[in-house]
């Protein structure tokens, strides 16, 4: 359909799960896209990937935990295909376990990543939208962020965080044409998860679907084209559960 046709996207982890899935959506869907990831070596086949399909797509090494890394991330991006109108923040880096267990260390990144990581490409995105006469900026939240969850208290209070900036990011820069939304996604198998959850682990939590399954990237994805395109340009500020159900079934 070429929703985004004339686009330009950057998305944080671009480069395998959720990630990977929102920037080939993207790109099928006409953006260019840049495809930022702290790994080059899975950043390049995803932006190959793209390409491959006809699309428009940069691989960018970086971190989203460095502020400068972002602005050089969109510098980079406008260099070669215009200004950024669209941002998806969706890189994370995340530890389970009981509270007494996490270190300094571990915590520290978790913020750095997945709380201080948003509002770099905030300030980072916020000039080319800014010129352009608006923008859309879609964050990956969590259900956890409204659920309690065991041995996820950091995840839960950085996702929640995330909530926050969502809804105050809406009303901050709602004057400037910028929508700002989320996405929280339910039970999805992908690489990195399958690494931590075992198939009966993931069974268990299909059985607790209203829907009767697990999400697929491809419904996130899909779920990030929406947010981002013109079709949600009344909508922000809202934070979008693509969860089969679950959420509300257990609150």
């Amino acid at each position: 359909m070429q929703r985004l046709a004339g686009r330009v996207a950057l998305v944080t982890g671009g480069g395998r799960g959720l990630g990977r899935a929102i920037c080939e959506a993207f790109g099928r869907e006409g953006a260019a896209v840049g495809v930022l990831d702290l790994k080059p070596e899975v950043a390049e086949p995803a932006a190959e990937a793209i390409r491959a399909a006809g699309g428009k797509a940069l691989a960018i090494t970086g971190n989203v935990a460095k502020r400068q890394d972002l602005f050089d991330a969109v510098s980079k991006l406008r260099a070669e295909f215009g200004p950024v109108d669209i941002l998806v923040n969706n890189a994370m880096w995340n530890r389970y376990g009981p509270l007494e267990e996490q270190t300094e260390d571990m915590i520290g990144r978790m913020i750095d990543v997945g709380l201080k990581g948003v509002v770099w490409g905030y300030q980072a995105v916020l000039e080319d939208m800014t010129a352009a006469g608006g923008g859309a900026i879609v964050n990956i939240g969590s259900p956890s962020s409204v659920l309690a969850m065991k041995n996820g208290i950091m995840y839960s209070a950085i996702k929640a965080a995330v909530s926050g900036l969502t809804r105050s990011g809406a009303a901050e820069f709602g004057p400037r044409n910028i929508r700002v939304n989320a996405i929280a996604p339910g039970s999805t198998p992908t690489e990195g998860a399958n690494l931590v959850v075992s198939e009966e682990a993931w069974e268990r939590r299909r059985q607790r679907v209203p829907l009767g399954r697990l999400g697929t990237p491809d419904d996130i994805a899909n779920a990030a084209v929406f947010l981002a395109s013109e079709e949600a340009s009344f909508i922000t500020g809202d934070i979008l559960f693509v969860d089969g159900g679950i959420t509300y079934a257990f609150s």
